[in-house]
C-alpha cells in the first residue's frame, strides 16, 4: 500500500502552488479572527513560541508546521465548509478479503452500485483496492481471489489529510482508502472530491 501524507498548503481552500503563506499575512488572520497566539496554539498544536516565530518570521517554518497552522485558521474561518477527507469520505463501506472470490466481488460491486470496494485484513487494515477497472482488466475469469486482482498499491491517507492534498492524489489515483489509527474508515473517490469543491466553492 502506499501511504500519502505532505503536499500543498491549503489557505482559504485555494492551494498555494507558487507562494507560501508569509507570517506577517497569518498573523492578520489570526488577529482577524480573534485569536490569541495561545489560543491558535491549543487549536493547531503549534506551540505558541513557534507560532510567534513564525509570525515574526523570524525562523524558516517547516511546511508541516504552516499546514496544521493554515489548517486551523480555515477551520475556524470557514466551520461549515470541508476541511479534511473524514469531512468528506463514504464510510458506510462494504469491504471485501483478500480470499474472497472474484464473483463475489463483482457481486457485491453490481448489488452495491459502487465503483470501488475496500480489501482489508482480519485487523480492519486496507490491503488493497478492486475496482471496475480492476474487474475488467482481469477480463472474463470469476473463479479465483480478490488478491489476483485487486489493486496492492492503492493509495492510503490518514483521516486528517487535507482537501487539497487529496485533490492533487485524485488526479492520478481512483480513489483514496482513509485510515484512523491504521483502521479503514472510510473511502474518497473522485465523484466525493467533485462534491466537495461545489461545496466549497463560494456561490453566487
Amino acid at each position: 500500500m502506499r501511504r500519502s501524507g505532505g503536499g500543498l498548503i491549503c489557505f482559504g481552500h485555494l492551494p498555494l502552488h507558487m507562494e507560501i503563506p508569509t507570517g506577517k499575512h497569518l498573523k492578520r488572520c489570526r488577529k482577524s479572527l480573534g485569536l490569541t497566539q495561545t489560543e491558535l496554539s491549543e487549536l493547531c498544536g503549534i506551540a505558541q513560541s513557534v507560532i510567534a516565530k513564525v509570525e515574526n518570521e523570524s525562523v524558516d517554518a517547516r511546511a508541516s508546521t504552516l499546514k496544521k497552522i493554515v489548517d486551523a485558521l480555515n477551520r475556524l474561518q470557514y466551520p461549515d465548509k470541508p476541511h479534511t477527507v473524514s469531512d468528506i469520505m463514504v464510510e458506510d463501506l462494504i469491504t471485501l478479503s483478500a480470499e474472497d472470490t472474484i464473483q463475489s466481488a463483482i457481486d457485491k460491486m453490481i448489488g452495491a452500485n459502487v465503483s470501488q470496494l475496500p480489501v482489508i485484513s482480519s485487523s480492519d487494515s486496507p490491503v488493497g483496492l478492486v475496482s471496475e477497472a480492476s474487474l475488467i482488466s482481469y477480463g472474463a475469469q470469476t473463479t479465483g481471489s480478490v488478491r489476483s486482482v485487486m489493486q496492492a498499491n492503492a493509495v492510503v491517507v490518514n483521516h486528517d489529510l487535507s482537501i487539497s492534498e487529496a485533490r492533487e492524489l485524485l488526479t492520478t489515483e481512483e480513489a483514496l482508502l482513509i485510515t484512523k489509527n491504521g483502521r479503514l474508515i472510510g473511502l474518497v473517490s473522485r465523484m466525493d472530491m467533485v462534491r466537495a469543491l461545489r461545496d466549497i466553492s463560494p456561490q453566487e
